[in-house]
């Protein structure tokens, strides 16, 4: 093993993913994290959701000019281009110890992670959730952080965000599904590898909080991890997140949905996931919700159809991750 290998190796013993739905704070998380000074969680990969679902079965990882062209695939991307500072093909691929998927997204995460002189890796691509089965195959010995929100703030921030559904009723059904990976993940992983935390716990009391996570790490508080907003460091976000991630914790970013959904908003978010609200410990704002047979028709297919469609027309950053998918999809089939 060279000492490139040795080094990525080392940064990714016992590396931790931070699991969640998109807008559930998971890059305020990702940020407070980064601020201490043995850990580095850079912007999200979309590593497994792009790629390892992809990969066809005939790709043979163990060859060097298949690994070398998937790597160089993996850098094109404009998710791994936002990472500051650039990747490198050349050591990544040096780094390689083990020759498959697996080892190149810890090639990758380990040499960006030596690159910052810090000594642990963890991951944030909020996707991942849902494939944590097949991360877990890769890193056996991972440690899952997983961070919930409010469903019905989550909707809230979807609205705004120029991704995700827009819909109430497919927000709903999103954070249900999210839910329910990070609860079969919190069965298969159990207490010393799965720590949940709530969003609206981060907000009010954050040192409480990340010393909660420090200590599920196995790593020393560092009070740096509350000054994270003083990272200029480019963080490529929507500008609404950015802007909240370059404040201090705004303690009061909770409860959005009692003024911004209407009555019918409401009662279609909880029709649809008012158990899961309840099992997390939030109080409903309605009782008896109810959602007939017609209008969970309507929802799913009349009423979220245009609105998603005007939110991707204006979404150009949207444009082009499709195109680039589109290249994937030709160039891991062909060029593999």
């Amino acid at each position: 093993m060279n000492d490139l290998q040795q080094a990525a190796a080392t940064a990714s013993r016992r590396p931790f993913f931070i699991l969640g739905s998109g807008r559930s704070g998971t890059s305020l998380l990702s940020r407070m994290l980064h601020a201490h000074p043995r850990l580095a969680v850079p912007f999200e990969s979309h590593l497994y959701n792009r790629f390892y679902t992809r990969l066809p079965r005939s790709a043979d990882l163990a060859k060097p000019r298949t690994r070398e062209r998937l790597v160089g695939e993996i850098l094109r991307t404009e998710y791994m281009r936002q990472w500051k500072p650039a990747l490198s093909g050349e050591a990544t691929l040096s780094a390689v110890s083990r020759p498959n998927f697996h080892g190149i997204v810890e090639a990758l995460l380990g040499s960006w992670t030596v690159a910052q002189g810090k000594a642990r890796w963890g991951e944030k691509t909020p996707h991942h959730t849902l494939l944590w089965r097949t991360v877990l195959e890769g890193f056996p010995d991972l440690q899952a952080i997983h961070l919930v929100r409010d469903g019905r703030d989550v909707a809230l921030s979807f609205r705004a965000a120029p991704f995700g559904p827009k819909h109430v009723y497919h927000v709903a059904r999103h954070w249900v599904r999210y839910l329910t990976a990070a609860e079969e993940a919190r069965k298969v992983l159990g207490a010393a590898a799965f720590v949940q935390v709530r969003y609206e716990d981060l907000l009010a009391e954050p040192e409480r909080e990340l010393r909660r996570i420090c200590e599920f790490l196995g790593e020393p508080f560092d009070a740096g991890m509350l000054a994270f907003y003083r990272d200029d460091t480019a963080y490529p976000t929507d500008r609404r997140n950015l802007d909240r991630l370059r404040q201090p914790v705004l303690s009061d970013n909770t409860q959005k949905w009692r003024t911004g959904l209407t009555p019918r908003e409401l009662r279609i978010f909880e029709a649809v996931a008012g158990v899961e609200l309840e099992r997390y410990g939030y109080a409903r704002g309605t009782s008896g919700a109810r959602i007939s047979a017609w209008e969970d028709i309507s929802c799913r297919y009349f009423e979220n159809p245009p609105r998603r469609a005007i939110a991707m027309l204006n979404n150009r950053q949207g444009h082009r991750f499709a195109l680039e998918s589109l290249r994937l999809n030709w160039a891991l089939r062909v060029g593999l």
